[in-house]
């Protein structure tokens, strides 16, 4: 199994990624695979609306 942590934050060092870090540490001691990835600095847009 592999888990995908998305810390969606702006903060890259925030709450949210303490959290994920302690959850990280559960998986290690499970022997669970995971990967965290940052998304909360990208530029990310929504639908503007132009029909297609």
């Amino acid at each position: 199994m592999k888990v995908l942590m998305i810390n969606g934050s702006p903060k890259k060092d925030g709450n949210t990624a303490l959290s994920l870090a302690e959850m990280a540490k559960v998986f290690d001691a499970e022997g669970v695979d995971y990967e965290v990835v940052q998304v909360g600095n990208l530029d990310v847009r929504g639908c503007v609306g132009c029909m297609q």
